[in-house]
């Protein structure tokens, strides 16, 4: 095969994936903590994960997140913090101190919480992908990680087509296609057997 044949191969599944991950969209249409601080969510991640979430917890959150939003990056830290003692395996929460620490260059910490959550909810697509953007841009791209962070989620999600398109996009990014070759050929099967 030459590289313009695999180079067309590579446009024919990322607009496969595209259209899979809209189809997959469409049918589950479960709502995800978005990485900005504290959009209002339904927690339950349409797998069976909720984080239970109670609506005074949410208002606490959501009291916090405008703090963050104001610029008051260490008060809101400190609340959710405190929050996190008598709640420390809520999805909101923990997304919401991950992005913080995030937000505010504390790389070291914002990896911690992000493994925390996958931890506490390993069928959290959103998680996976911004730990991996993590590593990507903030941990110098650091590949080793990325690639064992994205084949855990895999794994743990029956190669979800989220983390299938994320990975195969990072290495064509890098220009290092044939490392996607085994993610795309993956995806070229879980778009047969959805036929």
């Amino acid at each position: 095969m030459n590289k313009k044949a695999i180079y067309v191969l590579f446009i024919i599944l990322i607009v496969a994936v595209l259209g899979l991950g809209y189809y997959f969209n469409k049918i589950n249409p479960a709502d995800q903590v978005n990485n900005n601080q504290g959009q209002e969510q339904n927690n339950d991640q349409g797998n069976g994960n909720n984080s239970g979430t109670s609506p005074d917890l949410k208002a606490k959150i959501l009291e916090l997140v405008g703090k963050a939003n104001e610029g008051k990056n260490e008060e809101a830290l400190t609340g959710y913090l405190a929050l996190e003692k008598d709640n420390p395996t809520d999805l909101l929460l923990l997304n919401n101190i991950a992005d913080l620490y995030s937000d505010m260059g504390n790389w070291t910490k914002a990896e911690e919480y992000y493994k925390k959550l996958l931890n506490t909810y390993p069928s959290f697509i959103q998680g996976y992908r911004m730990l991996a953007y993590l590593y990507q841009y903030r941990f110098n791209d650091d590949e080793v990680k990325i690639k064992a962070l994205i084949d855990d989620g895999l794994s743990k999600n029956n190669n979800h087509p989220d983390l299938l398109s994320w990975i195969i996009d990072y290495y064509q990014q890098k220009e290092e296609g044939e490392k996607a070759l085994p993610y795309s050929e993956l995806m070229k099967q879980q778009i047969e057997s959805a036929q």
